[in-house]
């Protein structure tokens, strides 16, 4: 096949240049984007119960959803909170469930659980898109609050015409209230009329609810009956007739007992931006889409926006995900450029300068190749797909540098440069057949990982499994041409290839090869002591791994953070925003401070794949951009995290970077399950004491936290029956003092707007304020609420959690820079010596439970990685003792990579796992192809002593420069790359360095003793055979 491929070199090139273009075609038109796409296998069940209590939401809305949901199959876990107003549930399904048909299954459940909550529940609200991050978040900032209302048609316009924009899915509007009809009820004018105002309610219930009419035969057509005349304005609501008087002409409106205006909802989420008020215009891509290219067409529409706005609107682009697209691009490309330059300069020091150029022509033409069939899968350009170029770019040239060097091999010993080419290539197509295959497996089962952590690595074995199948394609059939091409034409100039050392550093290299041949002689006299030394030394190293620190994924290593913020459950919103405000006045004097973004009520919009938004009244969050020229991002989050635990004492305030890899939340986090809230919530309170007893620990906290004021309206149930007063009219009148009673609906523009009731004391009420309130009677008579109640008041929990069903408290954790696999080690020793009744549980989760679940995979897929290094290695030399001999190349370059962890300082986290796999497929490529030098000499007839040596002369330089271009592929992800690359990068080098000395003295000497081994069996064999034979003549003849 390869002889064909070279003697047809012209349509051979011609399909290549093909192939090669199309997949630089493909490799152009990918989508870009900051981070991978992350199937997010969870969705949420939102359901709204007013005025309920914790427990009340938990009895009646929430376990009657959770008993119908936990029905459906391939369920992961059903986390659910039980607050006062809400229930959130969230449902995650396993890893490799088809999420579309759960998320239906799912509707159809909440749907068929429906008819057992509350009639006054509202209906549940499911969101099963929660991985959608946003392109573009802008401030719209203004002087004055009074202004805000200005912003609202405005930001409409924007609204509507961004989603106009080809690419984006969807676009939010932050920190501008809904607006609302509200109908306030005038307290004097009902009580003088003696007016319930459950007359006024129904009113403005059944305007208009109408029965369907039906069809009829109009003008020989067939027409749909529809009554019109629905509500055009709050004008129309307040014209609506409650009842007309028995012998009166005029009837009462709604606008003679209450005032009816429209205007904005509670407010109860802002957004400032150095201390203005401002809202957020939030823009969501479409799934898959090019961010820069989308970003194109958001910004002519913003530019084209912008110059509408009035004068005293002023816009702040926040965040575009294309900002730190480009960033992190020129980064790798930088590194990518550098690491190619590195790969060239290491070839030009041992080929000739042309040589060295075909040779590097490898990368490119390797990553277009691979690119084409990438193109067809769901891979696309992002830091991981990037970082899987940098990883695979020294070893792209390992078998163009492998097969160059035999081509060489054989034109000094006098071939033609046909021949040469031929048999140069051939020689070596099996090893580096099996090489690449060996590569590639070591990557393919990452390919299989589940789950999120599945999703983000996805494109490294994708990527490098497709690169390097390119790659050897190249190796075996464009670089025989070219070195056939560049050595006729040398023949021609009269420059012979004989005796011609390449490379600027060929001379040096001969003798080394020189100085190596004659000390494996001496080594070989004493093998098996030779090999332990080395096996020892390798080993050695093993015992720095109880010295490494364990973490999952570092920091994001950014020029902006977060400052989350949770006031004491005592606090209401407008606490809140004062907190923020002065959080955010404090901020903005800091020094290193940029800019800072305030959200009271809730957290910024998405715009980081491992960060969620969420919202409450006591939720507040910064979001700080940070001047790195003046102080570096980690520095100033620890220098915030000391000043604000003296300032703020009584807040709990946390300062934290972004986070790298799939978010896991708290880094330190220990459920306690059972049935009684009082036993959780003891058991709880001693882990936090222990977590704030153990130093490097911060921010300790439960999932309930304090009890909560309450104030109880205990009724007097004698003196309500008998004056005919209802529990539901009741708490109704008491409602409308709070957060009003929704009525209806008015179609205002392209908006259904609610219709709201309130009393006259629609502010926050005081206990005095609800007393007076008039309730109504069954007769129709109007009684103060004070004479039916006892008030009293007390304490409660905010909320109740569940998982799984039962009942759970979370106590979480943040660490100031200690690891938390550091404090969790103690935290279970102690936790470990908890007296809990056996209906209790406690378990570890966080960054601790899913770096367990993550490394776990990772073992397992490790041990699929060596058995199929292992059965491809005893394939090639059908023996099952050689591939121990290769694999222990394996075992040389681990040991090497935990010296290198260790100098470093590096902790053994995901990515330098990824780094163990990775460089257990590149070591055994030199053991693979040495052994197999070894092998075709011996079968060619060459002595062992002889066969092992003058291999491992052959192969020194090829080992050297295939482990030195793997090396300076890597070597500036090393030096320049970010926390979460460069221990991958250490690990691979280090692992290399260590496993090309020790591979180079072992696997000789180990090989010797095998084959010594081998040859003794066999002849042992023989001579039991040969001295069999006369006793079976013998019979014979007999």
């Amino acid at each position: 096949m390869i002889a064909k491929l070279i003697k047809y070199q012209k349509i051979t090139l011609l399909f290549f240049v093909v192939l090669v273009l199309l997949g630089t075609f493909s490799f152009l038109s990918l989508s870009q984007r900051e981070n991978p796409e992350i199937t997010v296998s969870m969705a949420t069940v939102k359901t709204i119960y007013p005025g309920a209590s914790p427990e009340k939401v938990e009895q009646l809305v929430t376990k009657p959803l959770e008993e119908k949901i936990r029905e459906m199959e391939s369920i992961k876990s059903i986390d659910s909170t039980s607050s006062t107003n809400v229930s959130f549930i969230t449902v995650e399904m396993q890893a490799g469930a088809d999420n579309k048909r759960a998320w239906d299954t799912l509707r159809q459940k909440v749907q068929s659980a429906q008819d057992k909550l509350p009639a006054e529940a509202h209906q549940p609200e499911i969101n099963d898109d929660l991985a959608k991050t946003s392109a573009q978040i802008i401030h719209m900032v203004v002087e004055n609050p009074s202004e805000l209302e200005s912003l609202r048609p405005i930001s409409e316009t924007w609204k509507d015409q961004l989603r106009t924009v080809a690419g984006v899915s969807d676009v939010e509007i932050v920190g501008l209230p809904d607006q609302e009809v509200k109908v306030i009820l005038n307290k004097e004018k009902l009580e003088s009329l003696q007016l319930p105002w459950t007359l006024v309610m129904q009113a403005l219930t059944t305007a208009h609810d109408r029965t369907p009419i039906g069809n009829v035969t109009a003008n020989n057509n067939n027409a749909y009956v529809q009554l019109t005349g629905e509500w055009k304005s709050a004008k129309d609501i307040a014209d609506t007739v409650v009842y007309r008087p028995a012998g009166q002409g005029n009837s009462l409106s709604i606008k003679d007992v209450a005032e009816v205006k429209v205007g904005p909802q509670k407010t109860e989420e802002e957004v400032f931006y150095n201390g203005k008020p401002a809202i957020d215009v939030v823009i969501y891509p479409a799934k898959g889409e090019n961010i820069p290219s989308l970003q194109v067409g958001i910004d002519a529409k913003v530019s084209e926006l912008q110059a509408q706005l009035p004068s005293h609107v002023t816009m702040v682009s926040l965040f575009t995900q294309k900002e730190n697209v480009d960033h992190l691009f020129a980064d790798l490309s930088r590194e990518m450029l550098i690491g190619m330059g590195a790969v060239l300069v290491v070839c030009i020091l041992g080929l000739t300068f042309g040589t060295s150029i075909i040779v590097a022509l490898a990368i490119p033409v390797s990553i277009a190749l691979g690119f084409l069939p990438i193109s067809m899968t769901s891979i696309d350009l992002n830091q991981i797909s990037i970082v899987a170029l940098v990883i695979v770019l020294g070893i792209l040239v390992d078998d163009a540098i492998v097969v160059n060097d035999n081509i060489e091999r054989r034109l000094s010993l006098g071939d033609s440069p046909l021949d040469a080419s031929l048999k140069g290539s051939q020689e070596v197509s099996i090893s580096i057949l099996t090489a690449t295959i060996a590569t590639a497996a070591a990557f393919f089962p990452l390919f299989f990982l589940k789950g999120n952590i599945g999703d983000f690595i996805k494109p490294i074995p994708v990527v490098v499994s497709l690169t390097l199948a390119a790659s050897m394609a190249m190796s075996l059939t464009i670089i025989p041409i070219f070195r056939k091409w560049s050595s006729e034409r040398s023949l021609r100039k009269g420059v012979s290839a004989q005796n011609k050392l390449p490379g600027l550093l060929g001379k040096p290299l001969w003798h080394l090869s020189e100085y190596y041949e004659k000390l494996i002689r001496r080594l070989l006299r004493k093998p098996l002591l030779t090999g332990m030394i080395g096996l020892v030394i390798g080993t050695a190293s093993y015992g720095l791994l109880p010295l490494l620190g364990v973490q999952y994924f570092p920091s994001a290593e950014r020029s902006e953070f977060l400052l989350d913020v949770k006031m004491p459950v005592s606090a209401d919103y407008k606490q809140t925003a004062d907190m923020m405000k002065s959080l955010s006045v404090w901020a903005a004097k800091q020094d290193g401070v940029q800019s800072v973004s305030t959200y009271a009520g809730r957290t910024a919009p998405k715009f980081y794949y491992a960060e969620n938004a969420s919202a409450g009244t006591r939720t507040g969050q910064l979001y700080v951009k940070v001047d790195e020229s003046r102080i570096h991002t980690s520095k100033l989050v620890a220098d915030w995290r000391e000043q604000l635990k003296r300032i703020y004492p009584d807040i709990e305030l946390l300062p934290r970077e972004l986070e790298q890899g799939p978010p896991v939340g708290a880094p330190i986090a220990v459920r306690i399950s059972g049935p009684d809230l009082s036993e959780l919530t003891s058991l709880s309170n001693q882990v936090q004491t222990i977590l704030k007893s153990i130093p490097g620990t911060s921010n300790v906290s439960d999932s309930v936290g304090d009890k909560t004021f309450t104030m109880d309206l205990q009724l007097d149930q004698e003196k309500a029956r008998y004056y005919g007063v209802t529990e539901k009219d009741l708490s109704g009148t008491a409602r409308l003092a709070t957060d009003g009673i929704e009525v209806s609906k008015l179609q205002l523009g392209n908006e259904n707007i609610p219709v709201t009731l309130f009393s006259e004391a629609n502010q926050m009420p005081s206990n005095e304020t609800i007393g007076e309130l008039l309730v109504p009677s069954q007769s129709g008579q109007l009684y103060p609420i004070k004479q039916f109640i006892n008030v009293q008041f007390d304490r409660m929990i905010t909320s109740v959690q569940h998982r799984n069903l039962v009942r759970t408290i979370t106590v979480r954790a943040y660490t100031d820079g200690t690891l938390p696999s550091d404090i969790v080690t103690e935290l279970q020793d102690q936790v470990g010596k908890l007296q809990k009744p056996n209906a209790y549980t406690i378990e570890f989760a966080g960054e601790n439970a899913d770096r367990n679940d993550a490394f776990s995979s990772i073992g397992k897929l490790s041990i699929v990685v060596i058995c199929l290094i292992f059965i491809i290695i005893a394939i090639q030399f059908y023996s099952l003792s050689i591939p121990f001999l290769v694999m222990m190349t394996v075992y040389l370059a681990m040991g090497g990579a935990l010296i290198g962890l260790f100098v470093t300082g590096a902790p053994i986290g995901f990515m330098a796992l990824m780094g163990f796999v990775s460089l257990a497929g590149i070591v055994v490529r030199n053991g693979i192809v040495l052994v197999e030098f070894i092998e075709d000499a011996r079968h060619h007839g060459m002595e062992l002593y002889d066969a092992i040596a003058e291999s491992g002369r052959a192969r020194l330089r090829p080992i050297l420069m295939t482990s030195a271009t793997a090396i300076g592929g890597l070597l500036p992800m090393a030096i320049m790359g970010g926390s979460l690359w460069r221990p991958m990068a250490v690990v691979i080098i280090s692992g290399l360095i260590v496993s090309t000395l020790l591979t180079l003295i072992i696997v000789p000497a180990f090989y010797l003793r095998l084959a010594l081994w081998r040859d003794n069996r066999k002849l042992k064999r023989n001579k039991a055979a040969t001295t069999n034979l006369p006793a079976q003549g013998k019979t014979t003849s007999l």
